[in-house]
């Protein structure tokens, strides 16, 4: 017999999450107003892109708009493994115990603490395509922009998962938090597609792009742009998914069980 579902402790988890929530998007409210945020952030962001779309431009017909598309998703996949860092940040402030001892799982609170990233991510890439995309002849139309939008927001999604994961990797090791996450993201950008296709990069490193997130969104994304999103774009969006749950599980595992194992010790602190 199947178990019955706790209404009521469904409910707490995801309040749990909704608070953590609010607080990470309390503290990235301290970081940026939407001035800073405009002129700053958003400006470097689109910079980057458009410097890899003008690279484009001098490699030859229909380059700049490979690396444009493959740039701005890029974008979104990068604050997706930000949360790499951020999920260090309850060790960092000195929280962290007081979660470990609380009844709640701390992965809930480490899943939410970071959800600021994702919108933050989707804007930009949504952005960067809207703005450069007529600079590398990208043509967009209202139904291609809705699933455009929906696609970024599942890569964002499964780069935070893999974010996720690498965070709980470094817990213990705060100091190697932007080191992971910044080779991570590199590594992406290589096998992933968004600078140069994955037919020219052999089989070892194709191969590693398959499981990793980006690689599948990034060519649905694409089939949309091009005017033939299909069942193959399904497919894809499906595979991406499905990839992104995977490195969610991962990080779940990881958490629990430095939780169990601090619980059990009295380190309390993920620091043995």
């Amino acid at each position: 017999m199947s178990r019955p579902v706790d209404t009521a402790d469904t409910y707490s988890r995801i309040q749990v999450m909704g608070w953590a929530a609010r607080a990470g998007f309390a503290d990235y409210r301290t970081v940026f107003t939407w001035k800073t945020w405009l002129l700053g952030w958003f400006v470097r962001m689109l910079a980057q892109v458009l410097f890899f779309t003008t690279i484009g431009h001098l490699l030859g017909p229909g380059q700049a708009r490979y690396l444009l598309v493959g740039n701005a998703v890029a974008l979104v996949a990068l604050h997706g493994l930000s949360a790499t860092a951020s999920t260090t940040w309850e060790l960092q402030n000195g929280t962290l115990p007081l979660l470990v001892a609380s009844p709640s799982h701390p992965a809930l609170v480490l899943v939410g603490r970071s959800l600021f990233w994702l919108p933050d991510g989707v804007a930009c890439g949504l952005g960067a395509v809207l703005l450069l995309g007529p600079l590398a002849d990208v043509r967009l139309t209202v139904a291609s922009v809705t699933l455009f939008t929906l696609l970024l927001t599942l890569v964002a999604a499964t780069s935070y998962c893999l974010g996720l994961f690498l965070g709980s990797l470094v817990l213990t090791a705060v100091d190697l938090r932007n080191v992971v996450s910044n080779a991570s993201f590199t590594v992406m950008l290589i096998v992933c597609g968004a600078a140069v296709p994955a037919s020219a990069l052999g089989p070892v490193l194709a191969g590693l792009g398959t499981v990793l997130p980006l690689t599948h969104g990034l060519l649905a994304i694409r089939e949309v742009l091009a005017g033939e999103a299909g069942l193959q774009t399904a497919a894809l969006a499906g595979w991406e998914i499905l990839i992104g749950a995977c490195w969610l599980v991962a990080a779940l595992l990881v958490l629990g069980w430095k939780a169990r194992r601090s619980r059990r010790n009295g380190a309390a602190l993920f620091l043995t």
